[in-house]
């Protein structure tokens, strides 16, 4: 793989590789192979824009890795916290615990 170095690069690799997944060619292996170096890719241009974002705003980057975690309140999606799921009730005794259509 190429420099990651710039975001610039990264965007560059990652349509070189929907080209190459594009083809008509491609095995199987070299898509899969294709798709696990574009989700690294993918993983390095998250990384790069933080650090732009951190330098463009030195005074909102956390001052160490505690404050950048969120806090127990916020840990849950809000999807999460819906209705629960119901539990399926027992078989009565002496049914056939097979489903009935």
């Amino acid at each position: 793989m190429e420099d990651r170095g710039t975001f610039e690069s990264v965007r560059t690799r990652l349509e070189e590789i929907v080209e190459a997944v594009g083809a008509e060619d491609v095995t199987l292996d070299e898509a899969l192979a294709l798709y696990e170096e574009a989700v690294k890719l993918g993983l390095a241009a998250c990384d790069l824009s933080e650090k732009d974002v951190e330098a463009a705003f030195p005074e909102d980057a956390p001052a160490d890795a505690a404050d950048a975690a969120p806090a127990a309140d916020d840990a849950a999606p809000a999807d999460l916290a819906a209705e629960p799921v119901a539990e399926e009730a027992p078989a009565p005794e002496g049914a056939d615990p097979v489903a009935q259509d």
